[in-house]
């Protein structure tokens, strides 16, 4: 689980994209969807490097900052180089789905390690 954490957290960018463009009505194709995701997966990627997440990719913490990160550097790539919008209806929904999704998976995994280290019987 170590090494493929970041493909949980980029399903979640990738989620983001797709119901958001789904949910407004928009006429979508692959493109489209890549546009809205590509500023927030750059975001994520360098998150993960500035944080080095994969030392521990399951604290909540990490979850937390990576979608800070994710929301920040993605939100100014957007504005900045993809020079797209930035509304702060936006800004707050995002936020929400990545700190949502990035520690909510956390909390799951946790829950079930917790579960699964309980039914384990002990080393003699």
């Amino acid at each position: 689980m170590r090494q493929w954490f970041w493909v949980l957290d980029a399903f979640i960018v990738v989620a983001f994209a797709v119901i958001g463009r789904e949910d407004h009505g928009f006429v979508s194709d692959l493109w489209d969807y890549a546009r809205v995701a590509a500023p927030f997966l750059f975001g994520l990627g360098l998150t993960i490097v500035i944080l080095r997440s994969w030392r521990q990719p399951l604290r909540l913490r990490t979850g937390f900052l990576l979608a800070l990160g994710t929301l920040g550097f993605g939100m100014l790539l957007r504005r900045f180089v993809w020079d797209d919008g930035t509304a702060t209806t936006f800004v707050v929904v995002a936020a929400g789905f990545f700190v949502a999704g990035m520690v909510g998976w956390r909390l799951v995994a946790l829950g079930v390690r917790k579960v699964l280290a309980r039914r384990t019987p002990a080393a003699a």
